[in-house]
């Protein structure tokens, strides 16, 4: 895998060259689409730059380069009309700023933190994903995997209110969102009167009454992600049944997901690898934080398990051709609304390195306590 993980980066400094200082977003015909500051995925590439610098491979991008990208996300401090502020700046300046302290970095991710404040309905406990016409009320799983900022900066700054909400709202995530066999909704609506909730379904799934596959990845990544901020053990637990009924609805043949659990072994629908890519680094982080608790048998099920997907996703899906496409091939967007299919997606690039980054570097806990 370090040759996989090697060849990945060289991919990563050649589109850095193409680019010229944008951020990629999602391929579209295998053409990346991208934008000046950084929509929700800016912090993606960004994490992958400093993967880079630590690295230093060919000395195109070093800790200087990461930095500088990571500064052009300054504009996005005060948008308070987003969920993404983690994914936006845990990978790019919490992460960065564990390779390279850096003051304005740090500053920058708490002050971001506050947007999700902004978002948060103390009558529901939960956060809104988006400030726009038509999501009033509405929240989504996705959230899980950004609350851990509120906890790092609450911490940072010694703001308990940041630390308290966050821990309100991974709390009613896990109330509202998940289904008694742990799937998990991608959706809920609450009554903006009533503040009750009044609908549980999809965004990006099926129908309201499956389950969408990258939902499912978030939420499973989000919840160990909390257990490691917040040590509260049932965040763990949580997130070892959400793992298990990921792995159990993959495709039996490649533990690939396809994009909503409803086509296991569907053949007509296509599969989801950025899914995959989130999941299987979501399970090596679990693995890791199992074996910490000295639950060995169980460590070791889920780094087995995270290798035989990410050992899949290189066999048939991963492309170091510099000239089309991301890292990673075979991501689905939006099937609903046939947006990217069998495309690339900077998270889906991310996610597959970081889940490479995790397992070469298992057994070093300064390497891996650097990543958001």
């Amino acid at each position: 895998m370090k040759n996989v993980f090697e060849r990945g980066l060289k991919k990563v400094e050649f589109l850095f060259v193409k680019l010229k200082g944008k951020f990629p977003h999602i391929t579209e015909k295998g053409k990346w689409l991208t934008n000046a500051n950084g929509h929700w995925t800016g912090g993606f590439w960004t994490g992958l730059l400093w993967m880079d610098s630590m690295y230093n491979q060919s000395g195109i991008i070093d800790k200087t380069t990461a930095l500088n990208q990571a500064k052009k996300l300054k504009v996005r401090i005060s948008d308070n009309k987003t969920h993404d502020m983690g994914f936006i700046f845990g990978p790019s300046c919490v992460f960065g700023n564990r390779i390279q302290p850096d003051d304005e970095l740090a500053d920058m991710a708490v002050k971001s933190s506050y947007n999700l404040l902004d978002l948060f309905e103390e009558k529901t406990g939960l956060i809104q994903a988006w400030r726009e016409p038509g999501y009033e009320g509405v929240a989504i799983v996705d959230t899980i995997m950004n609350i851990p900022l509120m906890i790092w900066a609450g911490k940072r700054s010694k703001d308990k209110k940041l630390f308290d909400t966050g821990m309100i709202a991974a709390d009613h995530i896990q109330k509202e969102f998940i289904r008694k066999d742990h799937s998990v909704f991608h959706m809920v609506r609450w009554d903006t009167k009533s503040y009750k909730v009044i609908e549980r379904t999809t965004h990006q799934g099926y129908r309201p009454d499956t389950c969408w596959s990258r939902g499912q990845a978030w939420a499973l990544y989000g919840f160990s992600n909390m257990y490691r901020y917040t040590e509260n053990k049932k965040y763990l637990e949580t997130s070892q049944k959400l793992s298990d009924f990921f792995w159990r609805n993959t495709d039996d043949d490649s533990h690939l997901p396809r994009w909503d659990f409803f086509f296991k072994n569907n053949v007509e629908e296509p599969l989801d690898t950025s899914a995959a890519s989130i999941a299987a680094t979501g399970m090596i982080l679990l693995s890791k934080l199992l074996s910490d608790q000295n639950e060995r048998e169980e460590a070791n099920l889920w780094k087995e398990r995270a290798e035989e997907i990410i050992q899949a996703l290189i066999k048939k899906y991963f492309n170091d051709n510099p000239d089309s496409y991301g890292i990673i091939k075979g991501v689905t967007v939006d099937k609903p609304r046939n947006s990217g299919i069998n495309e690339s997606s900077m998270y889906g690039d991310y996610y597959f390195m970081e889940a490479l980054y995790r397992l070469l570097n298992y057994d070093k806990e300064a390497m891996t306590n650097k990543l958001y």
